[in-house]
């Protein structure tokens, strides 16, 4: 049950902090900023110094195996280009959806039915020439020889330094609404979370993941795309597979964030169109295909594969980078400047 201890905790961080992975890689090409990736690395970087003392501990363990390399690629531009169809990464739909928002809802629909679709056997076939492409050291210290408590003390130095640098840039003024709560209240569901506060705990809740997730007899971190494959099965298989610690974790997610948004009243249903819903629904099944031909979603490969410096997940971010970018050029960026160039 402490899967769905930690969901829960991190459906109401994200929910409540806005915590849109999608939307940070998005504010980078669009506006250059850059809060928001600077916010990832401090949860990427929470755990990379946790996993240096929990790992030999033996409280945590890290993942083995090769790097399929041209899968993680071809995964990466596919859900990135999903995430600008849907609008957000598949934990953003998740907890989006939580929220009331039909668009959101119809994402998780495509991302829980393709997720399924890649794993299934008769189409392992058709991926396996993307498999054969690999290296058989899955970590970059390992391959570039570099000690790991190394690589993570510069990861966060370079945090810090980031960090500290867009905290001492002079503050764009910010509209605030008048208080209508108090005390924890307010905290809890009324104030504005700054992202940097976000993505600590975040750190903290995913560290703690590893922990848990290795006692329930699951190495690894945070991840979605295989529950949700899994819940599939339960619906239309009757398989039970669903209902192990990252089925919870997934379940805690929604739950999390479904409070979250009641206590802050955000909840509401809300249809976006048919166009953005078709929309929706296409980055989904985009971003399920992707995250399972790259063996893991924006919350396993980006903020989790990430602090143990695998191949896959620092790979996966520039791929996802590649796909959001073209999507978003032809139905945002382009039309931008045009409409410029024609007001001009």
């Amino acid at each position: 049950m402490t899967g769905l201890i930690l969901g829960f905790l991190l459906g109401f961080i994200m929910q409540r902090g806005r915590f849109c992975m999608a939307g940070g890689l998005r504010d980078v090409y669009l506006f250059k900023d850059y809060r928001m990736v600077i916010a990832i690395l401090i949860a990427i970087s929470i755990q990379s110094a946790g996993l240096l003392i929990f790992v030999p501990q033996g409280l945590a363990a890290l993942p083995t195996g090769p790097f399929f390399w041209l899968a993680t690629v071809v995964g990466g531009v596919l859900f990135g280009a999903g995430m600008s169809f849907a609008g957000s990464c598949s934990t953003g739909a998740y907890y989006r959806a939580a929220e009331g928002l039909a668009g959101s809802l119809l994402a998780v629909v495509g991302f829980i039915i393709s997720s399924w679709f890649i794993r299934h056997t008769a189409v392992k076939p058709l991926i396996k020439p993307l498999k054969d492409y690999r290296t058989e050291t899955g970590a970059i210290t390992d391959t570039l020889h570099i000690a790991p408590w190394l690589a993570a003390l510069a990861l966060c130095l370079l945090t810090l330094y980031l960090a500290w640098r867009h905290l001492n840039k002079p503050a764009l003024p910010v509209a605030k609404l008048k208080a209508r709560r108090t005390g924890m209240a307010h905290l809890l569901f009324e104030a504005r979370w700054h992202p940097f506060v976000s993505a600590a705990l975040i750190g903290v809740v995913a560290l703690l993941a590893w922990v848990s997730s290795l006692a329930s007899g699951r190495p690894g971190g945070l991840g979605i795309s295989g529950p949700s494959a899994q819940l599939f099965s339960l619906i239309f298989e009757g398989k039970s597979g669903f209902f192990g610690w990252a089925g919870y974790l997934l379940m805690g997610i929604v739950l999390g964030a479904l409070l979250a948004a009641a206590g802050s009243r955000e909840l509401k249903f809300r249809y976006p169109g048919h166009l953005t819903a078709v929309k929706s629904l296409a980055g989904g099944l985009l971003m399920g295909v992707g995250s399972g031909l790259a063996g893991g979603c924006m919350l396993g490969n980006t903020l989790v594969n990430t602090a143990w410096f695998s191949w896959q997940g620092w790979v996966f971010i520039p791929a996802i980078f590649v796909g959001s970018w073209f999507i978003s050029y032809f139905t945002l960026i382009r039309p931008m400047n045009l409409n410029t160039v024609n007001n001009g």
